[in-house]
């Protein structure tokens, strides 16, 4: 095979030429010119070929003169040798780099092993790594191309380097900048991106970066998932890690999940509650809005949906997409799930006594979001209403509805008597009753007056038995 040889300049720690060999009269070194060659027993000079002189070797060219600071290739292999000519072993050197392509950086560097033979790539033209010890004492796993020049940046599985703008999707190792060329393993590297395939969303929240992991072998991870340190992530098939909403189908037809991962400086899957605003594909309105809910994701990262549920010792309902409810609600409930629910915003919202509804109150006391329970006071259009909502069962957190402890209930709300009343009377189960200010069932009452001068009587049970405008008699 033709031997190359690449003249290559380089600052180097260097060597006497008259400690490096001892010239010889007729036949081995000589130095003519201020160059040294050697001779053969024929008197022929040596060419394109290494001759030895005390623990050196030293390479002749073709024209037969000794090389120094240079890059040989000889038979396929790379070896370097010093300003002494000497070949160079068990070092690192920084050359003039001879890739002339345009993203190649100036210089390459190449490592020189035991035998001054350069590593490069195998010769079944895979990616392998050499481990080589570092000036700290700790060593690190390096790959080279087919000429020996070390290989950074991102990195294919055919020794060779990725490159533009697309090179993190196609790259399967990360190997740093030009001067680093470490195999990444186990861990986390925050890379500079270009990506022009991501959607309105994503490009709201990306910083022109991607995490990337890079696994045990050095090969990043890509679509798959996989629990790092006590926390579970979501990898592309690019191998960037998902941030904000991930939708789990992989078709329209397919049974979806919409999972939450955190912020792209973080990127784990949610676990317990978050607070963010809805992705698009999650709930568009409340995404134009810009509106934030609390969100509740289990182990398995799904979130709680049409659901009253227990968390931490209090009660929390969850819409369709698994935002949190906030507020008053009249609700279809089976057992703890939630079958349709419309929030009371208005007095016209609320239900009438002969509707399927059960009203729930969701407050802020003693957190945001808590189902209550007991009695409590309700501003509804500026007028205030008084609640009571079940402490147990399965109905827990429902309105009482119907009579309670002498007081006529309709969906939790107290059916009671304005001030400026006195008195009223309210029907249920198609009997009258008479209520208070306070909302307590009158029993037994004989000729009460409201406040329009009406006289009522009633019987045990503070039914109606006469109202009317004059005093009941028995006459």
């Amino acid at each position: 095979m033709k031997k190359k040889n690449l003249l290559i300049p380089c600052a180097v720690a260097v060597m006497t030429l008259g400690t490096a060999m001892t010239a010889w009269a007729a036949s081995g070194w000589q130095e003519e010119g201020g160059t040294w060659c050697f001779y053969n027993s024929d008197g022929s000079r040596a060419e394109e070929q290494w001759k030895k002189s005390g623990n050196n070797w030293f390479w002749l060219d073709d024209s037969g003169e000794m090389l120094t600071d240079s890059l040989v290739e000889d038979d396929d292999n790379y070896y370097y040798v010093n300003e002494a000519g000497a070949m160079v072993k068990n070092e690192w050197r920084e050359l003039e780099n001879t890739d002339d392509s345009d993203d190649a950086s100036d210089t390459a560097w190449y490592y020189l092993g035991a035998n001054g033979k350069a590593y490069k790539a195998a010769s079944s033209g895979k990616t392998t790594f050499k481990t080589i010890g570092r000036a700290d004492g700790t060593s690190a796993k390096y790959a080279f191309d087919e000429e020996g020049r070390m290989l950074y940046g991102w990195v294919n599985e055919e020794s060779g380097r990725e490159t533009g703008e697309d090179a993190w999707k196609t790259g399967t190792y990360y190997l740093g900048e030009p001067g680093d060329g470490v195999l990444r393993t186990a861990q986390w590297e925050r890379l500079e991106v270009e990506d022009d395939d991501m959607d309105e969303e994503e490009e709201e929240y990306f910083d022109g970066t991607y995490w990337f992991y890079f696994n045990t072998n050095g090969k990043k991870l890509a679509d798959t998932t996989k629990k790092i340190n006590g926390r579970n992530y979501r990898f592309r098939e690019d191998g960037n890690t998902v941030f904000k909403w991930y939708n789990t189908a992989s078709s329209s037809t397919a049974t979806s999940s919409n999972l939450y991962y955190s912020d792209p400086e973080q990127c784990w899957r949610a676990a317990g509650w978050f607070k963010t605003i809805p992705g698009a594909n999650v709930d568009t309105e409340a995404y134009d809005n810009g509106d934030e809910y609390w969100f509740y994701a289990q182990k398995d990262g799904e979130l709680v949906k049409s659901k009253i549920k227990k968390i931490n010792g209090y009660y929390y309902a969850f819409n369709e997409w698994g935002g949190m409810l906030h507020g008053l609600y009249k609700m279809s409930v089976n057992g703890s799930d939630i079958q349709s629910y419309e929030e009371i915003e208005s007095e016209n919202d609320l239900p009438e006594a002969d509707e399927a509804w059960e009203v729930y109150y969701f407050g802020d006391s003693p957190k945001e979001g808590v189902m209550k329970t007991g009695k409590t006071s309700l501003d509804i259009d500026g007028e205030t209403y008084t609640y009571n909502f079940r402490k147990s069962g399965s109905d827990r957190g429902a309105g009482y509805d119907g009579i309670s402890e002498d007081i006529l209930y309709c969906k939790g709300r107290v059916m009671k008597a304005d001030k400026d009343e006195k008195l009223a009377v309210y029907t249920y189960e198609d009997e009258e009753y008479l209520v208070n200010t306070s909302g307590k069932i009158q029993k037994k009452k004989t000729n009460v007056k409201d406040a329009d001068d009406n006289f009522y009587c009633t019987d045990s049970k503070g039914v109606v038995t006469y109202k009317g405008t004059e005093k009941y008699t028995e006459d």
